[in-house]
């Protein structure tokens, strides 16, 4: 008798839940309804409004719309056949409203829709890894800058960075819209305040450090001096600035299990494509350098939206590879015009034999190589691998016309550590760049001719055509 009773209570509290998760269900179905209609109601309503208006209803709408897309990812199939491009590029070429304008590109952007390229093909580039070495590579932007007499997101669609390259990026796409020349100087703060050279005190407190939170720099101090200089703005807010590339900065996440490269994107994907490499787009750019910059043992791992990550140069210390995968996806009808890539400096003493086998930097050994233990002989080897980001550039340089790819990469005159910001090794760069520029002088100007063309009158037209086709 107790068990029919009991089943019987079983099978009434299964029915009930069964009830229950039907009308959660229901709602769900219905508020997704209301939410469908009202974003064709919103639709409707600024189609028949005059773009040029700008009255704070267009604005409200215009906010609510991009909301709704932001939020529902799944929907943007039925709001790009709904006609949803077309209108926001109407609002963002005609208005004068920066806000509409603003949001128009951010919607634009969530949607999967490329802005029209200014020139023949894509213009990547791509930034290595390599701490304080990356004050190098800004004096060199800076000559190409001043080669073109155009600012540096000016002259490039799309802009990918690893650790000191995702600074870069991300400091020029910050609220405060940097200079390169601002970003040196940056790099100097950064270097001093971060970088320079402890007392015995104080390197017995970031031994302890390490031993304690696996970081042996002021993990504090860091995010402070990002979330100051870099700032909290989304990535993907970038895309509301008038002349802002698409941004990609690689990190690395780390389980139990494996480890795989993460990017950081100010740009989605058309709905039905997919990159092989996992990302997100909602992260504040100092998150994102703070993510791409956690070096093992020199700032730690980073929590962040349930995930750790590690420095991007773990699996990507030349992103190049991974900027053309990208570019391909966001404009797949486009050739590549023009791929840059930066390195931060070649080690002199690094060598390789007749056969192509690396030989370890004899600096990293120690004296006595009959006491070398066989672990570390083959750690050094690993480590020197993992970081190598010639190998890339090898294969780049086999694959693509040389007329398409330029890799700049200096020979330093002494090799210098990525947290080496002493002010003679500053100086040192600073003058290996000057060096390397003045014996690079006739690439760099094909490189500015190369991004400086503009787009052909065959290619206009055949953009005409798809602008008012969709």
């Amino acid at each position: 008798m107790l068990e029919m009773l009991s089943r019987g209570v079983k099978n009434s509290l299964a029915q009930h839940r069964k009830l229950i998760d039907r009308g959660l269900n229901l709602k769900k179905v219905i508020f997704k309804r209301e939410c469908h209609y009202r974003s064709q109601h919103i639709l409707t309503t600024l189609a028949v409004k005059d773009p040029t208006s700008n009255t704070q209803e267009q604005r409200n709408n215009l906010y609510e719309l991009v909301q709704y897309i932001e939020k529902n990812p799944e929907e943007r199939h039925t709001l790009i056949k709904d006609g949803a491009i077309k209108l926001l590029q109407r609002l963002r070429d005609r208005s004068e409203d920066n806000f509409i304008k603003e949001n128009s590109r951010l919607g634009l952007a969530l949607l999967g829709h490329p802005p029209q390229l200014p020139s023949n093909g894509i213009r990547i580039l791509s930034i290595d890894g390599g701490g304080i070495r990356g004050i190098m590579v800004m004096e060199l932007l800076l000559r190409l800058e001043k080669l073109t007499g155009r600012k540096l997101f000016e002259l490039f669609d799309m802009c990918v960075g690893v650790s000191t390259g995702a600074i870069l990026v991300c400091a020029l796409a910050a609220e405060r819209n940097m200079t390169v020349q601002e970003g040196i100087t940056l790099y100097k703060q950064i270097g001093k305040k971060l970088f320079y050279e402890p007392s015995a005190l104080e390197m017995l407190s970031n031994t302890s450090r390490l031993m304690w939170s696996h970081a042996y720099y002021d993990v504090d101090l860091w995010e402070k001096m990002l979330q100051k200089h870099v700032g909290y703005r989304r990535i993907i807010d970038t895309v509301k600035l008038p002349h802002c590339p698409k941004i990609c900065c690689i990190s690395t996440t780390v389980t139990d299990r494996r480890i795989d490269a993460h990017c950081f994107r100010n740009y989605v994907f058309p709905p039905n494509i997919q990159s092989i490499y996992n990302g997100s787009h909602t992260a504040k750019l100092w998150e994102v350098v703070r993510a791409s910059s956690a070096a093992p043992a020199y700032f730690g791992d980073f929590a962040l939206q349930g995930e750790l990550y590690q420095d991007g140069g773990v699996l990507f210390n030349n992103p190049t590879a991974v900027a053309i995968h990208e570019a391909r996806l966001i404009w797949p009808d486009e050739d590549i015009q023009c791929v840059v890539s930066f390195g931060t400096g070649r080690n002199p003493n690094r060598s390789r034999n007749s056969d192509g086998r690396k030989m370890i930097n004899p600096e990293l050994l120690s004296e006595s190589q009959e006491t070398l233990s066989s672990w570390k002989t083959k750690f050094l080897r690993i480590l020197d691998s993992a970081t190598d980001t010639e190998a890339t550039h090898v294969i780049l340089s086999d694959l693509l016309p040389s007329e398409n790819y330029y890799r700049f990469n200096p020979y330093l005159e002494q090799w210098i550590s990525m947290v080496d910001a002493r002010p003679e090794k500053i100086a040192q760069l600073e003058n290996d760049a000057i060096m390397y520029y003045r014996k690079n002088e006739d690439k760099f100007e094909q490189v500015a001719a190369n991004l400086t063309q503009k787009r052909n009158i065959f290619k206009h037209v055949k953009d005409t055509i798809k602008y008012y086709a969709r």
